[in-house]
């Protein structure tokens, strides 16, 4: 009888459906995931390399986590993450740009419109984490914009169920400029994208962007030589500036942002999938209801 009620009363193990980490093993980065996607962000051990602050994109087939076995089997395997091998892939370029999602800032005094990126993060700090939930910081001490150096600090919360991540900025440091500072989330534009793949309302407060996934030439190589792919579908994108703000494209930029004054919060969410993507009958099977998808999540913000 004992048995019996120690054996009905064991509680099944929770599955995580959110997930994040340090990733020593991989020059600092910091990764994490929903059912949706994964993401990174660059650490100082990747600093010699120049990369940015913003965001880089994992396409996942599925809502298995997966950033775990990509790690490894790059770095153990040595099986290049940049090949899908049925689970997804990494195919997105970020360079020193925003990537998918990241921050973009600019100031009216500049008379070049310059987008301004930031570089590798200093420091990391867990806040949350359940199979629901992850909550992380991310602390950048030097943000250069137009002469001014700031120091950033971002918190990304992640959950189960939704396809944008929330991001949280907080901008300090030289208090000198008495002109305006705008601020939001950006999407990088890779070359060759097609405009009519845009979307951009201020009203809203939303972009989003559907782009071929092979849009970078490295990925589209090894994919190729891989099993003779030339194409990954396509993958799609979205920034959100909760009740509107200046939704537009600036150079090779799609953005959301605001005006902003230093010290102060400012929150947009930003997401991400692959037409390859599917729960069950969930899909994304093309712009059109990534967009849908995108404008039903922010309306609940």
């Amino acid at each position: 009888m004992m048995a019996l009620c120690l054996s009905a009363c064991q509680k099944e193990a929770v599955q995580p459906k959110v997930y994040g980490r340090y990733v020593p093993e991989r020059k600092d980065d910091f990764a994490w995931e929903n059912e949706y996607a994964a993401f990174r962000m660059y650490g100082p051990a990747l600093r010699p390399e120049n990369p940015s602050n913003g965001v880089d994109l994992w396409l996942k087939a599925s809502p298995e986590l997966i950033v775990d076995s990509f790690y490894y089997r790059e770095h153990v395997m040595g099986l290049p993450y940049h090949i899908n091998y049925g689970k997804g892939l990494d195919c997105y370029k970020v360079g020193h740009t925003c990537g998918a999602g990241g921050l973009v800032v600019m100031v009216d005094e500049d008379p070049d419109d310059q987008i301004y990126v930031g570089g590798a993060y200093d420091r990391y700090e867990i806040l949350e984490q359940t199979p629901e939930k992850f909550i992380f910081r991310l602390s950048y001490d030097s943000l250069l914009v137009h002469g001014h150096l700031l120091s950033e600090q971002i918190t990304i919360t992640a959950e189960a169920g939704k396809i944008l991540n929330k991001a949280e900025v907080v901008l300090t440091g030289d208090n000198t400029y008495e002109g305006i500072m705008w601020v939001g989330g950006g999407i990088y534009l890779h070359e060759g994208t097609d405009t009519t793949n845009i979307y951009a309302d201020g009203n809203e407060g939303i972009v989003t962007l559907a782009e071929d996934a092979l849009s970078d030439k490295t990925a589209a190589k090894m994919n190729y030589e891989y099993n003779g792919s030339t194409t990954q579908g396509s993958n799609y994108l979205a920034v959100v500036i909760p009740r509107g703000g200046t939704c537009m494209v600036q150079g090779d930029v799609l953005f959301a942002a605001r005006a902003y004054n230093l010290g102060d919060t400012l929150t947009y969410y930003f997401g991400a999938c692959w037409s390859r993507w599917s729960n069950g009958k969930q899909s994304f099977p093309d712009k059109e209801a990534w967009l849908e998808a995108v404008k039903q999540e922010a309306s609940k913000l």
